[in-house]
């Protein structure tokens, strides 16, 4: 009698125990389930108005950003596009656009570089045009305005203007030594063998090299950008089984990049 009811006592034991595990697990499941993770929407502002873009003026910058307007607008994400014309004698070959954001007394500011040898368009001559687009968010409920300007200008002869707020001409040097070195290997790689050589090589890292030390973080991070670019854009003329055109791409490239300064 003892003997049966030690084992009812343990049996009971056995099923708490296990009662009290399964209540632990169902506990832990739901504070990491979605519904106990569900996110305050008010971190998400919704601004019924689209930013108004205005733009700076500066009678001295050699591009001139012209006819900024909103493409698209949502509430929380939008893209607006505008002109920039070369106004001086010299062709361009890099700028940096920088944008001051203002709502509800929150105020912020981006600086958008491109540097068109690096993605194998061709410098913008004097009085030439071009279209850039971009995209903007909500940052409060209240009116949003963008202001945009010419922070940085370099043309194709080296020199540059601007206040470079943000350093682009480390970045623009940093890219265009990496586009050098990495254009210059791949090239031998391609004259002593073929295409299939170069994109074997791509695959097993040769542009993948760390920037040299003593530079500055914006030019390490422009050699980075400059490097894996010319990998990327090889890789994806692969991708579109265009392999006549990336050789042709590779060997302007490193033509462009030639004693690059």
């Amino acid at each position: 009698m003892t003997q049966l009811y030690k084992h009812r006592l343990l049996l009971r034991l056995l099923t708490l125990g296990v009662l009290t595990l399964c209540l632990s697990l169902l506990s832990r499941s739901g504070s990491n389930s979605p519904l106990a993770s569900t996110k305050d929407p008010r971190l998400f502002p919704i601004q019924t108005q689209a930013p108004t873009l205005t733009v700076k003026t500066q009678t001295d910058a050699p591009l001139l950003i012209s006819s900024p307007r909103i493409l698209s607008w949502d509430g929380q994400n939008g893209e607006f596009a505008f002109e920039l014309i070369n106004m001086s004698s010299k062709p361009i070959r890099a700028y940096a656009i920088k944008q001051e954001i203002e709502a509800g007394g929150t105020q912020l500011s981006s600086v958008l570089f491109s540097n068109l040898d690096l993605t194998n368009h061709p410098p913008l001559q004097p009085n030439q045009s071009s279209t850039v687009f971009d995209t903007c968010q909500a940052m409060s409920e209240k009116e949003q305005r963008i202001t945009l300007s010419v922070d940085y200008v370099e043309f194709s002869d080296g020199t540059k203007w601007g206040v470079d707020s943000a350093k682009s001409a480390d970045r623009s040097a940093g890219q265009r030594a990496a586009a050098s070195l990495i254009s210059k290997r791949l090239l031998k790689i391609l004259n002593e063998g073929n295409l299939n050589d170069v994109l074997n090589a791509i695959e097993a890292g040769t542009p993948s090299i760390e920037p040299p030390a003593g530079r500055s973080e914006e030019w390490k991070e422009g050699f980075r950008l400059g490097s894996n670019s010319i990998a990327a854009y090889l890789k994806d003329a692969k991708k579109r089984g265009d392999l006549k055109q990336a050789e042709q791409k590779l060997r302007q490239l490193a033509e462009r990049f030639k004693g690059a300064n």
